[in-house]
């Protein structure tokens, strides 16, 4: 079995390569690709299959709020996670609300990768998406 495959929505290839190399402390395997954008993060998901996504807030054209409703409307059952050094109590319950699985910040490593490891021992639950 292959490792899982993290779709990385981020303004900032620092981030996603700290982020990933974190992530790789624990699952060493994990196979990432960063998209910024609706349109990148539309191709990405009709071109293959995630296991989660990890979505910056803050973007200069796109955010959070826009990336979770575009995954929901393409696989409801996709994991999403806002992984953000800027929000606010309010854009957390928000996002909760609205679908995603949880809020972590930028700065708490351990946070991540226990939302990874969590992710992907549900992963099995999860149904596969329809075409």
């Amino acid at each position: 079995m292959s490792g899982p495959r993290i779709l990385m929505v981020d303004d900032s290839e620092d981030d996603v390569l700290l982020a990933s190399a974190q992530i790789r402390r624990w699952v060493r395997d994990a196979r990432f690709r960063r998209v910024d954008n609706g349109a990148a993060l539309e191709r990405a998901l009709r071109e293959e299959q995630w296991d989660l996504v990890l979505c910056d807030h803050n973007m200069p054209s796109f955010d959070s709020t826009a990336a979770l409703n575009l995954v929901r409307q393409l696989d409801k059952n996709l994991p999403f996670f806002v992984y953000s050094g800027d929000f606010t109590r309010a854009q957390t319950e928000d996002a909760l609300k609205s679908g995603a699985q949880g809020v972590l910040e930028k700065r708490d490593t351990s946070g991540l990768t226990r939302a990874i490891c969590e992710a992907m021992a549900n992963a099995d639950a999860r149904p596969a998406m329809a075409d």
